[in-house]
């Protein structure tokens, strides 16, 4: 069975007249091991970004469980969550 959890189509993302990422479509099912590799500047911070709501696309769709992030933000930091790169945590927290 495969359900979708992430679904981007012809995405994009531009700032300014810099475009950051154009036409990006995937899906990422259910339990499926993903990942988004590229070199710096190729747009996989702004992807994910837009993926967590935290930016609107310039263009495209992207759902993840079924949720638009740029309509129903609030709605998605219910059912997923984020590990940044750098955590803010307290180092003696477990």
């Amino acid at each position: 069975m495969n359900n979708t959890m992430v679904k981007v189509s012809n995405f994009h993302k531009r700032y300014g007249n810099n475009v950051a990422v154009k036409n990006l479509s995937f899906e990422a099912a259910e339990g499926e091991i993903f990942a988004l590799l590229g070199p710096n500047g190729s747009g996989k911070t702004s992807t994910l970004e837009s993926l967590e709501g935290l930016r609107m696309p310039d263009g495209g769709t992207i759902t993840v469980a079924g949720i638009d992030p740029s309509r129903h933000p609030r709605k998605l930091f219910q059912v997923i969550g984020v590990q940044l790169q750098t955590s803010a945590l307290p180092s003696a927290m477990t």
